[in-house]
């Protein structure tokens, strides 16, 4: 992300880079992310902290400076782009899977405690850019889009095949619902946009039939599922300890408590953890140290944070670029929006750098490539 930024100045120059920027509302907006943020900082007691959620922030400003003085890319370019990212999604989930079926039977039986297939970071994040990569393989094909010669359609729907499989294999949920959210979408899409009632209606029968032929065919999906129906009667009877949803579930309550207690403002980023520690100090000692989570929501994490007016320019700054120049009518860019919109329900989605940075490349890639000059 760094060496994107230092492209663009080195190349473009600080002044049209900047002024490129200054020009370009929907790359403007997105620094409302770090503003709030930034802002919060003011009452925030922690400021170590506070610092360190503000880094995580700056990719929000960084990125839209390193894409403000690009020319839209060439379609080649593009594809070569979309072509690296699967690649690289192949060769790592081949290993992955590779791993898993070398330990098949302990992986497998591990699901039933709730634990993962070993991935090389967050699950979520990873079978959430997985679970897109797809996508980008079906946007290839239906576009016709090739790097070399026509033959690649074969080779663009034979990964599509591979990453759904490979997704119920892994059977992290946020990557399965942005799968079918996608593919709900798609088939909406056929229904209304193309009038094509078959295709459409093929494609809601399939994610009607899929998930439970996957349930009753793959091993750790079906373990995983039943963990969560444990996990859930657990903390409906209050046994929250060592239980991930259950932990999950409570961390939420903990930060709408949060929110309740500071509504129009929040408790400042910087005092988020002392805070949420102080309520389960007080509330829930019961828990282990290792177990007290903070917000496992996007939404929450930003009402307990900044309140109702950090909130709005939240969503602020996710829906206008989507809106910007209708962005929304290119599946492609919609669909990834969807992804990232569901997974802030169950996940910090941008509490981590690994997810605000894939959410903006691809974000402001597709802005770049849909434009009109």
């Amino acid at each position: 992300m760094i060496s994107l930024l230092v492209a663009s100045l080195l190349f473009k120059g600080i002044g049209f880079t900047l002024k490129k920027y200054f020009q370009t509302k929907e790359l403007l907006v997105i620094a409302l992310y770090m503003v709030i943020v930034l802002v919060s900082g003011i009452y925030s007691e922690n400021k170590a902290d506070w610092m360190n959620w503000v880094r995580i922030k700056l990719p929000f400003i960084a990125l839209p400076l390193a894409f403000a003085p690009i020319r839209q890319l060439e379609s080649k370019k593009f594809v070569l782009i979309l072509y690296g990212f699967m690649l690289t999604f192949f060769v790592c989930t081949v290993l992955v899977l590779g791993n898993y079926f070398l330990h098949f039977e302990n992986m497998t039986r591990s699901f039933s405690w709730g634990t993962q297939i070993p991935m090389p970071f967050s699950h979520i994040r990873y079978t959430l850019m997985l679970a897109f990569s797809f996508f980008c393989a079906l946007y290839l094909y239906k576009e016709q889009s090739f790097l070399l010669r026509g033959n690649e359609r074969w080779l663009q729907l034979a990964y599509a095949c591979f990453v759904f499989l490979a997704l119920h294999i892994l059977s992290v949920r946020s990557g399965l619902v942005a799968l079918y959210l996608g593919l709900f979408y798609l088939a909406i899409s056929e229904i209304f946009k193309r009038k094509q009632f078959l295709i459409g209606g093929a494609i809601i029968l399939m994610m009607a039939i899929l998930p439970f032929i996957a349930y009753k065919l793959v091993p750790s999906l079906h373990n995983k599922l039943e963990y969560m129906r444990y996990d859930l009667g657990q903390y409906q009877k209050g046994r929250i300890n060592e239980n991930s949803d259950a932990m999950r579930l409570l961390s939420m309550q903990i930060g709408m408590q949060l929110w309740h207690e500071s509504p129009y403002l929040g408790v400042g980023a910087g005092d988020l953890e002392t805070e949420t520690y102080r309520i389960y100090a007080q509330k829930y000692p019961q828990i282990s140290d290792y177990n007290r989570r903070l917000p496992h929501n996007e939404f929450i994490w930003v009402l307990a944070t900044t309140g109702v007016l950090g909130f709005a320019l939240f969503l602020t700054a996710f829906f206008y670029p989507l809106m910007a120049h209708r962005y929304y009518q290119y599946g492609l860019f919609l669909i990834l929006n969807l992804m990232i919109f569901s997974s802030f329900f169950t996940e910090d989605t941008f509490e981590e750098q690994m997810g605000s940075g894939f959410y903006l490349i691809f974000l402001l890639l597709l802005m770049n490539h849909f434009k009109r000059e």
